[in-house]
């Protein structure tokens, strides 16, 4: 079975427009998460959100005329790739080639995505309101009124299509749809195809805008948003904040990576992707869906829990989320040993996008020797204690870590990574 190997990464939040500007961000304690400048929060409770600061899409995607067949979400998700494919100089090896034709046959993409979004119902109001209820008439002012282009740019395959297109590659795919670890079951999925021999490399990438106004309604009436800030097993911590972003990877088989001398980042060692199949909003509180899909994953990888060196938390910082995710780290690694950090309280929640692009931060906390602290939380909440989370600093024990993500409908699901490869 092949190894699988990181030759390249990219990635875009509200706290850096590359990997280098969002690592500094997150040592640096700083939060990119402000209030909402996209949608007129005044008057609304939830006023915070983790966007992307200046966003000019005609300076993050080189294609202008694509613009006008994709979204906000898709530009953010393709600008990730080329950072990562730019990364990895998999292009320039390609193009050296005599007959690129096998290497585009045997590269893969595989994409995190959060579907479509409510906001891209808009264009349909104006014709519903001005039918009043005859459906002939809402179909008429639907031709004149909706965008021509409505349909190719509400694709939730966008980016997986897009990033095939560019770069010609044809190998296998998957364009995964799993709230938040949707990321990570790209990687997950991407990995299987390169173990099992398909393909020799992969592009996968999440991808996501979850900071859209018409979404947040349905989040806070479920009890999910904070209006105060994003404070992980805080004692005084209330809910999530939503962001945009997306992270992206380049993987290849270890002999791939070798045949074309590529400079290699860190190793996958295992993956797991599991479900608590309770419910689609339940959370169960003894953390059995975390520790399932930690078992699992150690298991895939072939390490034991004493030798894994620091956890990357779902910390998302809703109640029982956090301290479902503590209970877990206790069962299986012991009260108050591994150090655990999580990322959402400088990037806000990014949803599909969220494993992706916390498997490349805890891949630089591996590197670095560097468990960066969440400088939100005051007061360790007495229901999270048995985990080893810090304002401070910590020093991961080892070169292999955990990305924990969490999912409606009690999806889990768990990412080991080394920096040693």
């Amino acid at each position: 079975m092949q190894g699988v190997v990181i030759t390249g990464f990219g990635c875009l939040t509200a706290s850096g427009a590359d990997v280098a500007g969002t690592w500094v961000a997150v040592l640096s304690g700083e939060s990119g998460i402000r209030e909402a400048a996209t949608w007129d929060s005044s008057g609304w409770p939830h006023q915070l959100a983790g966007e992307i600061k200046d966003y000019r899409p005609r300076e993050l995607v080189s294609d202008r005329k694509l613009l006008k067949f994709i979204t906000r979400q898709d530009v953010i998700g393709l600008n990730a790739v080329s950072q990562a494919v730019a990364h990895s100089r998999i292009i320039e090896h390609r193009d050296g080639l005599a007959d690129p034709t096998s290497f585009n046959d045997r590269t893969g993409v595989f994409v995190g995505s959060p579907a479509t979004k409510y906001r891209y119902q808009h264009d349909y109001l104006s014709p519903l309101a001005n039918a009043a209820g005859d459906s002939r008439e809402f179909g008429v002012r639907a031709m004149e009124d909706v965008h021509p282009m409505w349909l190719l740019r509400a694709l939730p395959n966008n980016v997986l299509a897009y990033v095939g297109i560019q770069y010609g590659f044809k190998g296998a795919n998957a364009n995964v749809t799993a709230h938040g670890i949707s990321g990570s079951q790209a990687i997950a999925e991407a990995c299987r195809y390169l173990r099992d021999g398909a393909i020799d490399q992969a592009i996968v990438v999440g991808y996501d805008s979850a900071s859209e106004l018409e979404a947040l309604p349905y989040y806070a009436s479920v009890g999910l948003l904070s209006s105060r800030g994003l404070r992980p097993f805080d004692r005084n911590r209330d809910g999530t904040v939503l962001g945009e972003g997306a992270g992206a990877l380049v993987l290849e088989t270890r002999d791939a990576a070798d045949r074309r001398g590529a400079k290699i980042y860190g190793e996958v060692l295992g993956s797991s992707v599991v479900a608590e199949a309770e419910g689609v909003l339940s959370v169960r509180e003894d953390g059995e869906g975390v520790s399932r899909a930690i078992r699992l994953a150690l298991e895939d990888s072939g390490k034991s829990p004493d030798e894994i060196g620091m956890i990357s938390a779902h910390a998302n910082g809703t109640r029982v989320s956090d301290a479902a995710e503590a209970r877990a780290f206790t069962e299986i690694f012991g009260a108050a040993t591994i150090p655990v950090t999580g990322f959402k309280w400088s990037l806000g929640h990014t949803v599909a996008a969220s494993g992706a692009i916390e498997s490349i931060l805890a891949l630089l906390c591996l590197a670095d020797g560097r468990a960066p602290g969440i400088p939100t939380l005051e007061e360790l909440s007495p229901d999270c204690r048995g985990a080893n989370v810090s304002a401070a600093e910590q020093k991961p024990r080892s070169s292999v870590g955990l990305v924990v993500s969490r999912a409606f409908a009690g999806l889990n699901s768990c990412i080991v990574l080394s920096s040693n490869a």
